[in-house]
């Protein structure tokens, strides 16, 4: 079997629903491009079976596209037109011994033939319970996929007693996929990419510079067309939804003003929102320790994030021919970008290592030197239990090369003591902390993580033990 990278945990489970032999279905589910194919082809590769990757269509276009998978492993002869001649074949074949059937995205096969359920059922009851073989079905529209697991009406409930739903990678996983990297641009990547395998293997390099270099200012600008069609592809209206993802990239984070940069009518736009939020593409920031409650949108989606943050306006015709000249354009912007993304990686840590019982942001304004009034935050608010204690962590997160200095500490110290006298402060820094900072940090109760805590090379630290 090709090595799978971090996927041991949910490649032990297959193989345990198929030695078990008290159950014969098993439902698989995931989102799109979590890397669920790659583990059922692995599965594929090291057992008998038959492996098909369902489409839409006509039934007979369904049927004459499986029987082309089938092929690949078996020479059977016939050629089936309806769904019950194509599971005659794959009877035929289980019949002469055990076989595992792994149908992939069985909800197009379903959803285009309304007997698909019943006629499934039938062959799990019948064939794959007398010859002792295995079914498995997966699929990227988790709805249906729970549907047939959860629904009492639906024919093929307590068919498929095996559930198994595959998320996506951790970071420590991602990092796997990038050993000449270090370890900035192993966050990098985390960071835009999220745990999505095939992201890690299509946008490889030495670094991720050279990732950036090749394949978002290569001629032609290519992850513009990437990018849009994570906003559209399942929605309708793709041309407003951009342009309000366009909008939360310039800084436009309410309804309000992201309807008045639109143009688009406040009911319609919050319609577009919900959609982009339930898609991924868009998310609310949680106010946390007496934010305002309006809500406020970022771009959750990282690849999106970045792209509309920071390319979406270059010119192709404009841009020098060099890469590196390209490169230097944008990297004041990349580098902004990313300590965005910092914020909800250090959330991510916060939330790993734990107990978090909510977590969010704190957003308000402040008088400045000159008494004028200006908009300030913390960039991580949770609450947090530890060892039977509980309290709010206030935190600062920065993505950059220089060290954190006690100025940090002393904006955060002033900004969190004023919402919370007991307040909890973290500062998290991928440049590290100067010394003065270190030997005073724990004098006035500020815990530092760094690198190597982020790297998961030194334990987390404790959070809440000066607490009383």
């Amino acid at each position: 079997m090709v090595r799978i990278i971090g996927r041991e945990r949910e490649m032990g489970e297959l193989e345990s629903f198929i030695a078990d032999p008290t159950v014969r279905g098993c439902a698989v589910y995931g989102i799109r491009q979590v890397g669920k194919t790659t583990m059922l082809r692995a599965i594929d590769s090291v057992h008998r079976s038959v492996y098909i990757q369902a489409v839409k269509g006509s039934e007979e276009t369904i049927v004459e596209r499986a029987m082309s998978y089938v092929r690949e492993s078996f020479p059977v002869e016939g050629e089936p037109r309806t769904l019950s001649g194509l599971l005659d074949i794959i009877g035929g074949i289980c019949r002469e011994a055990p076989t595992v059937v792994i149908i992939d995205e069985y909800p197009y096969m379903a959803s285009s033939l309304k007997h698909a359920d019943t006629m499934m059922q039938g062959f799990i009851d019948g064939t794959v319970a007398d010859t002792g073989s295995k079914i498995i079905l997966c699929g990227s529209q988790m709805s249906s996929i729970l549907d047939m697991v959860e629904d009492a009406s639906n024919p093929m409930y307590n068919r498929l007693r095996w559930t198994m739903r595959v998320n996506e990678l951790s970071f420590q996983d991602t990092c796997l996929f990038h050993p000449e990297m270090d370890d900035l641009d192993r966050i990098r990547m985390y960071m835009v990419f999220g745990g999505m395998p095939l992201d890690h293997i299509d946008f490889s390099g030495p670094s991720f510079k050279e990732v950036v270099k090749r394949r978002f200012l290569s001629p032609g600008l290519p992850l513009s067309n990437v990018a849009r069609s994570r906003i559209g592809s399942e929605l309708a209206e793709t041309d407003a939804c951009e342009a309000i993802v366009r909008a939360v990239a310039d800084g436009e984070l309410t309804l309000k003003d992201i309807s008045r940069y639109t143009g688009i009518p406040s009911s319609t736009c919050q319609k577009r929102i919900s959609n982009l939020e339930l898609l991924g593409v868009l998310a609310r920031c949680n106010p946390m320790a007496g934010a305002p409650k309006r809500p406020r949108y970022r771009i959750e989606d990282g690849l999106v994030g970045l792209w509309y943050s920071v390319f979406d306006r270059l010119d192709e015709f404009s841009l020098p021919d060099d890469p590196d000249a390209r490169f230097s354009l944008v990297e004041d912007g990349i580098n902004t970008y990313m300590g965005h993304l910092f914020e909800r990686f250090c959330a991510e840590y916060l939330m790993h290592h734990y107990a978090c019982d909510e977590i969010g942001s704190w957003w308000g304004v402040e008088t400045d030197d000159e008494g004028e009034r200006v908009g300030v935050d913390i960039d991580l608010v949770a609450t947090v239990r530890e060892s039977g204690l509980r309290a709010t962590v206030y935190a600062e997160c920065k993505f950059r090369s220089r060290m954190m200095k006690m100025s940090d500490l002393d904006r955060l110290e002033r900004r969190a003591r004023g919402l919370d006298e007991r307040a909890v402060l973290v500062l998290f820094s991928a440049g590290g902390f100067e010394r003065q900072l270190q030997a005073v940090a724990p004098v006035r109760g500020a815990v530092l993580i760094g690198l190597d805590e982020l790297m998961e090379r030194a334990p987390a630290p404790r959070l809440l033990g000066r607490v009383q």
